[in-house]
Order: structure tokens, then C-alpha cells, then sequence
């Protein structure tokens, strides 16, 4: 099993609705674009940005890019064993194809987009204008793009960011992260005008046997 499976293989019950649950969210509104982030850094939202996209590409047959957002500790390099290689930060900054950023995986449907060349002034990459042509052209090549940013309190410059997508979904980590922070990232994010489709709760505890809650 390839390390993304095995990340992931904990992952598959919980996602099996999700493509139906994620379009009786959308409430008549198209969504093919979804960043998918989180109140804190560390609650696992790699994990559940990769999970979702993997559910898409395989259960639903959908053709998917997964791009790593996360400027401050981009994570997907890794998980595929890319190295260094140019991917979605040279892509928003300079002139750079597109067929040259997407890497196809192991799996059928699902492509990754790294992270690329590491910047420390975001605002070279964080230009609304170029956002929004960047982004539509992604949407136009795959069914789905799940975009996996970095956390709200940990970038200021992240709310901002989620308005350039269709939908916005908040990773928290339960029995860890406070309401006090997620109702904060929530209300930044509601502040800069995203669409919050839904929270995936992470890290879950049964304390009673599995089955019973479903």
C-alpha cells in the first residue's frame, strides 16, 4: 500500500456520503473549487484534504487535482516523494504552464499539484486579480479542485483566500482545538465573505462501540 493510501485508509466509512453530502450543502450552487483548512495548525487537514479528494476521484469517478496551499509547511511533496519541483506557488506567481505543476498519481482521477518554490512574502502570490484567472483556469481542466491551504489563525492572509473558492471546509481536531478558536476562524472567514460548506471533525474518540453512532 502506497503512503497516501495507508494515510488515509482509517479515512474510507466516514467518506463514503461525502460527494452527496457536499451537494445538498452547495444548495443549488455550483461547486468544483474547495480549500479545505483549519482553525489551527496541526488538527489534520492534509489528511482529510487528501481523503477527500482520494473519495472523489475513486468512489465517484470524478477527475480531481489536489493542490498544497499550505504556505508555511507544505506537506504533499512528501506524501508523493515529488522533491523539489515547480507546483502551485510558481504557478500563481509567475508565467508558468499548467501541464507542468500537475503530476498524476498512483491513482486513477487524482492528480497533485506541490507546492513549489517556498516564498517568505506572500503577497507575490496573493494577487487578487491573478487569483481568480489562476483558479478558473484549474477549475476548467478537472471536475473537482481541493485545495489544501494553511490554517486561518496561522496566515493572516488566508480568509482572504477562501473567497476565491467555491466552497470552504474547517478541519478541527476534536477534544483539542477550543470553540473559542473555531468560532473565531469561523467568523473570519464568514467576515471576508467564503462560503463555509461544512466541518470535519477529526481525530474522533468512540467511547462507546463505533456501530452504535451510526
Amino acid at each position: 500500500m502506497s503512503d497516501y493510501k495507508r494515510l488515509i485508509s482509517g479515512n474510507k466509512r466516514e467518506l463514503l456520503n461525502f460527494k452527496g453530502n457536499l451537494m445538498s450543502t452547495a444548495t443549488g450552487k455550483t461547486v468544483k473549487s474547495i480549500m479545505v483548512t483549519s482553525a489551527m495548525n496541526g488538527e489534520g487537514k492534509t489528511t482529510a484534504a487528501l481523503s477527500l479528494a482520494y473519495t472523489l476521484a475513486v468512489n465517484a469517478k470524478d477527475n480531481v487535482y489536489l493542490a498544497d496551499g499550505s504556505w508555511n509547511a507544505p506537506k504533499l511533496d512528501k506524501v508523493f516523494n515529488f522533491g523539489e519541483v515547480p507546483g502551485i506557488s510558481d504557478y500563481f506567481r509567475d508565467d508558468i504552464d499548467l501541464n507542468g505543476i500537475v503530476r498524476q498519481t498512483q491513482t486513477a482521477n487524482l492528480s497533485v499539484i506541490p507546492f513549489g518554490k517556498k516564498t517568505s512574502n506572500s503577497m507575490e502570490i496573493l494577487r487578487p486579480a491573478v487569483l481568480k484567472e489562476k483558479i478558473d483556469e484549474l477549475k476548467t481542466r478537472c471536475d473537482y479542485l481541493i485545495f489544501d491551504s494553511a490554517s486561518i489563525m496561522g496566515s493572516a492572509d488566508m480568509a482572504v483566500l477562501s473567497t476565491f473558492f467555491d466552497g470552504v471546509i474547517l478541519v478541527i481536531e476534536c477534544e483539542k482545538t477550543k470553540w473559542q478558536v473555531v468560532d473565531l476562524a469561523k467568523g473570519k472567514l464568514e467576515s471576508a465573505g467564503a462560503n463555509i460548506l461544512g466541518v470535519v471533525l477529526n481525530k474522533r474518540k468512540f467511547y462507546i462501540p463505533r456501530w452504535l453512532y451510526g
